[in-house]
């Protein structure tokens, strides 16, 4: 996966997510594997639905964990993602690239079934019109998208950062009703066995510079 980055240095990545826990479940065995790896890592989360305090404070665990920088883009009121114009949601995702100036940039899938996260997922491609940088995209709820086209173009060996990423995923604990962290190691097990590695992540390739 570092073949994507400068040779010299671990590269800058970007990870957007409509709220917390969705880049832990969906991508944050990969994002904890680049961080120890010398990337610089930031975690963005777009919208808090419920329990901003609680929520505040689990994203803030779990991107501890991976070794990521957090930013939470509206957390000044519970909101979803379709409760931001799609301009002013572009607009910031224009500044925050425009600060980080992202070597790789993973988002959600547009196949995703979730509203929200197909929302996040235009605005993040809009966002990098102009922007020269690697793009990957993930699901967070692969139980309810198994039909999706987008699961199994590329994976990414997480065997070493499994446990971070359940550990991480585990730190939302208000949400563990509705997280299950054994679906979510069978799952990597799973992709492991499809893509020759103990444990892996599918995503879908929606830009990579050669």
């Amino acid at each position: 996966m570092n073949r994507i980055f400068d040779e010299e240095k671990g590269g800058r990545v970007l990870a957007i997510g409509a709220h917390p826990d969705d880049l832990e479940v969906g991508a944050g065995g990969l994002l904890a594997r680049l961080s120890n790896e010398g990337a610089d890592v930031a975690m963005a989360v777009v919208s808090i639905p419920n329990k901003p305090d609680e929520r505040r404070a689990e994203a803030r665990r779990a991107a501890e964990l991976i070794g990521a920088d957090l930013f939470m883009l509206y957390e000044d009121k519970p909101c979803r993602v379709e409760d931001i114009p799609m301009h002013e949601l572009v607009r910031r995702l224009d500044q925050l690239v425009g600060d980080i100036r992202p070597d790789l940039v993973i988002t959600h899938s547009a196949h995703d079934l979730h509203w929200d996260h197909s929302l996040v997922n235009r605005a993040t491609v809009s966002a990098l019109r102009r922007t020269p940088c690697d793009l990957l995209a993930y699901l967070s709820s692969p139980e309810m998208n198994a039909q999706s086209r987008s699961i199994g173009q590329c994976f990414a060996d997480i065997s070493t950062t499994m446990e971070t990423k359940l550990q991480a995923i585990g730190s939302h604990t208000s949400q563990l009703s509705r997280l299950d962290l054994d679906s979510s190691r069978d799952l990597a097990r799973a992709m492991g066995r499809i893509s020759g590695y103990q444990y892996a992540e599918a995503y879908e390739v929606l830009r990579v510079r050669i």
